[in-house]
């Protein structure tokens, strides 16, 4: 099968409107006036697990002052892996207030693995994006796998891409003679870290000719597993696996799959060490997979206080901060109002494929882990 147009942007859409009957039910309980509103009750301590590439937004101090005064939430939140905070019993038996890993399908896992879930919403989203280097970038699009669309808007064929890495293309054969060895792209560790794990999950999708599902996906499995082997040491999270990736350079970390929002974040929150590289012509470059898969994000709600979250969470001021200060993009995929006034940031995405199903996951998690 192969994706369609209706396919693309249905998970998404799926996404929002999930979120909007979690709030119809929230609202058929009485309570949604309450939690939307700025009166805000007795302050509230929160704790829980959240996707490392989340930790420079709830810091912010303008996310923190507003959680405070208006919704009366101190929150706690402490790193983990999207995968491992709805997977591992070590982590969700401390019993956390609520957890926000980085993808829907973390939702059907949470449950699956016995996660009392109370109530999840999708909070906002970031595609899954691979970031390189200019002269890559440049071979790239000289060998017909990638194009610039735009100034600094590079657009990547990810099956061509696989196909290269898979296949043990040398750098040289894309006239890259300062590289050593093969082709690679590095991700996080799948079976802990949610942009691995989407990242398997797009590769399962293309190898399939379309969402993967649980007839499809077993004859690919050997193929995703020698992919991920080629790797070799893979981190457990996703801003560890951005750090290397800019204090590497194109030598250690030629091409990394991240999200979107981790360079716009960069730029934004470093605008002097910006200045000085973004006209370098060794510069680090957004490749956009088209199509890719969206990271939606849901904050999951583990009891009544960690309600509030949500509410809060989806207040204009936090989402707007979220988009100009952090690069998220709202629930429906969409850019903020906000210009960022960076080069190659597409306003809005198209070509979205819908994630496979927990259970095709589960097929893959299972795989990669024998590696693990």
């Amino acid at each position: 099968m192969k994706i369609t147009r209706r396919h693309m942007g249905f998970g998404l859409l799926a996404a929002g409107i999930g979120g909007t009957a979690a709030y119809s039910v929230l609202d058929q309980g009485g309570d949604f006036g309450a939690l939307i509103g700025t009166s805000h009750g007795d302050p509230v301590d929160l704790w829980g697990f959240i996707g490392g590439e989340k930790s420079d937004f709830v810091r912010n101090p303008e996310i923190t002052r507003i959680l405070d005064r208006t919704y009366g939430i101190n929150l706690d939140a402490r790193r983990a892996g999207s995968v491992e905070m709805v997977r591992d019993p070590g982590l969700f038996s401390q019993r956390p207030d609520f957890l926000w890993p980085s993808s829907a399908v973390m939702v059907q896992m949470a449950r699956q693995s016995g996660v009392g879930v109370r109530r999840d919403q999708v909070i906002f989203n970031s595609p899954i994006v691979i970031y390189s280097w200019l002269p890559i970038a440049q071979a790239l699009v000289a060998s017909g796998i990638a194009e610039e669309r735009a100034p600094d808007f590079f657009v990547v064929d990810p099956a061509s891409l696989i196909d290269a890495v898979t296949g043990g293309k040398a750098w040289s054969a894309l006239g890259i003679d300062q590289l050593f060895g093969q082709v690679i792209v590095s991700s996080t560790d799948p079976t802990k870290s949610n942009s691995g794990f989407m990242f398997a999950g797009l590769v399962a999708n293309l190898l399939s000719g379309g969402v993967a599902t649980p007839d499809s996906i077993g004859g690919h499995l050997d193929t995703l597993d020698d992919l991920f082997e080629r790797m070799g040491y893979k981190e457990h999270s996703s801003g560890k696996l951005w750090d290397s990736f800019l204090n590497e350079g194109m030598g250690g970390r030629p091409m990394v799959v991240g999200y979107e929002n981790q360079l716009i974040e960069f730029v934004l929150g470093q605008p002097e060490a910006w200045a000085r590289i973004k006209n370098s012509p060794m510069r680090p470059v957004t490749l956009y997979p088209e199509p890719t898969v969206y990271s939606a994000h849901p904050l999951i709600s583990l009891n009544e206080p960690a309600d509030r979250l949500i509410a809060a969470l989806e207040d204009d001021a936090v989402q707007s901060l979220a988009w100009s200060a952090h690069g998220f993009r709202g629930k429906l995929g969409g850019a903020g109002s906000a210009d960022l006034g960076i080069a190659g940031v597409p306003q809005q995405l198209n070509q979205i494929a819908p994630m496979p199903d927990a259970a095709v996951m589960m097929t893959i998690l299972e795989r990669l882990s024998r590696r693990a």
